[in-house]
């Protein structure tokens, strides 16, 4: 590297949102000073790999600002910050070997140098070290547990050793601490996970449901497949504040909040969780039809479904939905085509941008499907089965995941079990 570009480098670095890998993509993509970085637009920005439109907005409006900066005094380096800077100035020139042998030196005469292993779990880290990256970020994290980007390192290493679920941890630290920070929003965005409080089943999907997923959970009839997509919401609710959706069609809201009440879950307690039936869509829908005029056509319940979700979420907030249950939208369907039009229906359901769960029984000569026209569970991002096995003279339950994208699992099916604690499987 030239000096030129090392210079212009260190520039960067000072800029808000801006790390030793974003300033390269800066540079790489044309912008050789922050002079010409503040001619250029969001756009602009975004394009560049690397740059996220957080990142993008951030510099536009550093760049955009009128008020004039107050004179900032200059500090006095100490010998230890000049030569660290001599470091940082190596790695940039791509001589990380002797960038280390100085951050080492340091450390070994301070043990206590934050700055120094900052430096050190950074270099590492883009070197995909992860393991001696996570190392120096931990060291950091005990001389100073308040430092945001500490954890946000360790978050990027763990991540990268697939330990998602304590790599969102510290992700959620960071932002604890900061929630300005960033970098520690837009992972916990990229991986954002609901947990299903199933017990056991967390654990086995990395933490939870991956967020905006479109996800059938499928069974025969009696394998409480409606009771555990309510409990879902429910503690989503309970627990997390998250604001859920249940929308039966079949089941009315008075007959399943009875139902529910008996399993231990009461609304009360769930207080953004909200529960629709049937006979409510169909005042709504039809209201809206007759507005326009028009009631001999036949309503387009998949469209209604998506235009009442939609709504629902403008209205009330939504992060999580059930719809209970697949059989009971398609018996109010006329299909001409239906892979072509549940492609789309699946498709609109995922610009909800939301996580949606679809109860479905089990189809086929041997129950072996998931969806009755066979395409449903190539169109969802994930499938949860629930299914029954007799011994003896009772029915047992069974979960496996059989998809889940985005997410290491098994393929097991594990025994279920449902009582006055809730929903657990067991996996010993």
């Amino acid at each position: 590297m030239s000096k030129n570009e090392e210079e212009v480098l260190k520039e960067f670095l000072d800029l808000p949102g801006v790390g030793m890998s974003k300033a390269k993509a800066l540079y790489e993509a044309g912008y050789d000073s922050p002079e010409k970085l503040a001619e250029a637009s969001i756009e602009d920005l975004v394009a560049i790999k690397g740059i996220t439109k957080k990142v993008a907005t951030t510099l536009y409006e550093h760049f955009s600002s009128d008020e004039e900066p107050e004179p900032e005094i200059e500090e006095k380096k100490s010998d230890d910050d000049i030569l660290l800077e001599k470091g940082v100035g190596l790695y940039a020139k791509g001589k990380w070997g002797q960038a280390l042998q100085i951050v080492n030196d340091l450390i070994e005469e301070n043990p206590k140098n934050i700055k120094a292993l900052m430096v050190k779990g950074d270099i590492y880290l883009d070197r995909e070290k992860y393991q001696l990256a996570l190392d120096s970020y931990d060291v950091v994290t005990e001389l100073d547990p308040e430092i945001d980007n500490a954890w946000v390192g360790k978050g990027n290493a763990l991540l990268a050793m697939e330990k998602n679920v304590r790599a969102k941890s510290c992700f959620k630290k960071a932002l604890a601490i900061n929630p300005d920070n960033d970098a520690a929003a837009e992972k916990l965005d990229e991986d954002d996970r609901l947990p299903t409080f199933v017990d056991g089943l967390d654990e086995m999907l990395e933490g939870g449901v991956p967020s905006k997923h479109v996800v059938l959970v499928c069974g025969r009839a009696g394998s409480m497949k409606s009771s555990f997509c309510y409990y879902m919401l429910h503690k989503l609710a309970e627990n997390e504040g998250r604001k859920t959706i249940y929308l039966s069609l079949e089941q009315s809201r008075q007959s399943l909040l009875r139902h529910m009440k008996r399993l231990g879950m009461r609304k009360e307690t769930a207080s953004t969780l909200m529960v629709s039936d049937l006979d409510d869509m169909v005042v709504v829908d039809m209201a809206a039809l007759r507005k326009e005029g028009d009631v001999s056509n036949e309503i387009d319940w998949l469209g209604s479904i998506i235009n009442q979700l939609r709504s629902y979420k403008e209205s009330f907030g939504a992060d999580a939905i059930a719809i209970d249950s697949l059989s009971a939208l398609y018996s109010l369907t006329t299909f001409t085509n239906p892979r072509s039009e549940l492609f789309f229906f699946f498709e609109k359901l995922r610009d909800l941008d939301l996580t949606v769960f679809l109860i479905s029984e089990m189809y086929g000569e041997n129950l072996n499907q998931y969806g009755p026209y066979g395409v449903e569970e190539f169109l969802a991002d994930g499938i949860i089965h629930i299914k029954t096995e007799a011994y003896a003279n009772r029915a047992n339950l069974f979960l496996g995941v059989v998809k889940m994208r985005e997410t290491n699992h098994p393929r097991d099916y594990f025994p279920m079990i449902v009582d006055q604690y809730g929903f657990g499987i067991v996996r010993d």
